[in-house]
């Protein structure tokens, strides 16, 4: 019998609050929206920042029923919403460990994002529009997570994909910043194809695309081995281009061409993790197909050394930033694909704090540069940015896996996976990745904040009102790593069989801790030597193709956007002007001499027009009579 707070069960109280930290975002969205056509206003803001602040208080009061959902998935339907045939789907939502687990991440980070923005974004002329976007991004990464069907699932997916176009093109009369928001939105429309067809799939082959139902005819009943193969390519392309895995991985960088938090928002809570989110809520239906876990651990390892590659010799602090997302999320990607998907979960929660606070103090350092991004021609800010430089030291030391920061437990436990199942291959290139991670880390530190002065700024540390909204994130950037043991014991009754597992492997040997920790080490070291006295000009062939991203965005340009452009030129001139014009023209004028010749007929003669009106309603008759003798087949 369920536990009762008076006349009230907990089943009631979770379905309220859980209902109040989906909505309460909304309404900030549309309270922001209501004045988006006025003025700069700070209560367009506060709303939406205060209910997010109740928002992550509903996450934390739900935790405290930790034993109840650890024993039940409670669910809650508001409506039917599709019913045609055999096939039905509520408008349902769920509320377990892995959701509860993302509910909180999403919902605390957004509000420093949110807070921090405030501050920010004070003297831009859409702050009203922007915190209007913004709150709907959270809103719709909430429907996404907390959804307990895959068409639920769907539209918030869809909904992040439009908030980030509208985010990444915030600044429309940039022409840099629509190519980035039209990329973003076209590269996740061709992976969500994808995704739909999977789902289409799934709909077909179990008729429901409810989660439980799915996993109980998993559970019970016989399907096909190629069709869930299929499903599962599918469904995981649809992940690679939200979670901007290679090829799909370009938006990701250029995505940078919106507002610094909406950057913090997309790499740390929203959008790119949706990815890994659909891996995991679907880890029953993943492990019954390993070929296709083999796939995602292999595509997984190569972006993390790919994505960490490219951020070596690059020059723009913010893509610098976005390159490590990218690197983390292929190691997100390889623990799923291995099975370790509560460290997948882990690795996700920890790196939101220190990547949103790596993107907000980048945020601080072009504020005091006059929006210079080029780290080239910085140096020395540690002297005035000095809470700056050491928030976003502790996020460094935290991506980079050094103890006791919360990379160290969450990362490395995700190399020491791939090492103790024997996927020496994945381990190297994981390795080779923490290596490069902890290089451009410091590099970028070195160059930003500790090397000789290159540059003629007049430095000032952020508001202390950005600083505020910063400093719990460094806080658990230190120290989120410390609850690893409660954090698995939370996520046991989604993931129990990768836990079983990891209860028989040496997760905590010694020499492979020792191994990967000298290895990040050597990579700090090496970048504090290299980069002490400012920056080395480099122009070999290596560095030119590391620098242009391995070619890759010019092969697009010419393979593709190019053509794709001269044959929509060609479309325009020779078929929209010279045939389809042509056509509706020549339809048009035809009608219109039509009704010249006509006119003659409207002569105002009585008997003239009842003749008329006879004639027409025999030939009405006649066809009718024609229509009904085809129907009887006389």
């Amino acid at each position: 019998m369920s536990p009762f707070y008076g006349d009230i069960s907990i089943s009631d109280i979770s379905g309220l609050l859980g209902l109040f930290v989906l909505f309460a975002p909304l309404v900030g969205a549309l309270w922001a929206g209501a004045f988006s056509l006025q003025k700069r206003r700070l209560i367009s803001a506060l709303v939406p920042c205060v209910l997010l602040a109740l928002s992550s208080l509903a996450c934390v009061l739900l935790a405290f029923n930790l034993p109840y959902f650890l024993s039940n998935e409670f669910r809650f339907a508001l409506f039917d919403w599709i019913v045609s045939g055999d096939f039905w789907s509520k408008l349902d939502f769920a509320i377990n460990p892995l959701s509860l687990a993302m509910m909180g991440v999403v919902s605390f980070v957004s509000l420093c994002v949110h807070v921090y923005a405030i501050g920010y974004m004070w003297e831009d002329k859409g702050f009203n529009r922007f915190f209007a976007f913004l709150s709907a991004f959270v809103f719709c990464m909430l429907f996404l997570v907390m959804s307990d069907n895959l068409l639920g699932l769907f539209i918030g997916w869809e909904g992040v994909g439009l908030c980030s176009y509208l985010l990444i093109g915030f600044y429309y009369e940039r022409k840099s910043a629509n190519f980035a928001s039209i990329e973003a939105f076209v590269m996740n429309r061709i992976a969500d194809l994808a995704m739909l067809l999977g789902i289409f799939l799934i709909a077909m082959e179990f008729h429901s695309v409810s989660y439980h139902n799915i996993f109980e005819t998993l559970r019970y009943g016989e399907v096909d081995k190629g069709i869930l193969t299929w499903i599962c390519a599918l469904l995981f392309v649809g992940a690679m281009g939200k979670s901007a895995q290679f090829p799909l991985h370009t938006w990701l960088a250029d995505a940078m061409e919106g507002p610094t938090p909406v950057s913090a928002l997309i790499h740390a809570a929203t959008m790119v993790t949706a990815g890994v989110y659909l891996l995991l809520r679907l880890s029953g239906l993943y492990e019954s197909v390993i070929e296709v876990n083999a796939f995602i651990a292999l595509l997984g390892a190569f972006v993390a050394l790919f994505a960490a590659s490219m951020a070596l010799v690059n020059k723009d602090l913010k893509r610098i930033i976005a390159y490590s997302t990218l690197s983390q999320l292929g190691y997100m990607f390889v623990a799923c694909g291995l099975g370790a998907y509560a460290l997948a979960l882990f690795h996700l929660c920890t790196h939101a704090f220190f990547k949103a606070l790596l993107f907000l103090g980048a945020g601080n350092v072009m504020h005091a540069a006059n929006d210079e991004l080029n780290i080239t021609k910085m140096g020395g800010f540690g002297k005035k940015l000095k809470i700056t430089a050491t928030l976003m030291t502790i996020a460094s030391l935290a991506l980079c896996g050094i103890y006791p920061f919360a990379g160290y437990f969450s990362k490395d436990l995700i190399l020491e996976s791939a090492f103790y199942t024997q996927h020496y291959g994945l381990w190297l290139m994981l390795l080779l990745g923490a290596f490069c991670t902890a290089f451009y880390s410091f590099r970028l530190l070195m160059l930003v904040f500790f090397a000789p002065s290159v540059h003629h700024f007049h430095l000032h540390e952020a508001p202390r009102f950005m600083l505020f909204a910063m400093l719990p994130l460094g806080i658990l950037a230190a120290i989120a790593g410390f609850f690893e043991g409660w954090f698995m014991g939370f996520v046991d009754s989604m993931f129990p069989q990768f836990l079983q597992d990891s209860k028989n492997a040496p997760l905590n040997h010694t020499s492979l801790i020792a191994l990967t920790l000298g290895v990040s080490a050597l990579g700090i070291i090496l970048a504090i030597f290299m980069y002490k006295n400012g920056v080395k000009v480099r122009t070999n062939f290596l560095h030119r193709i590391l620098e242009n991203q391995y070619y890759i965005p010019k092969l697009y340009e010419v393979c593709i956007i190019k053509p794709y452009a001269k044959l929509s030129a060609f479309l325009w001139e020779k078929i929209e002007l010279r045939v389809i014009d042509f056509i509706v023209d020549f339809i048009a004028k035809g009608l219109q001499k039509m009704g010249f010749n006509q006119k003659p007929m409207q002569s105002g003669n009585l008997s003239q027009s009842m003749r008329l009106m006879v004639f027409g309603a025999l030939c009405l008759f006649a066809l009718m009579a024609f229509g009904y003798f085809v129907a009887k087949g006389l």
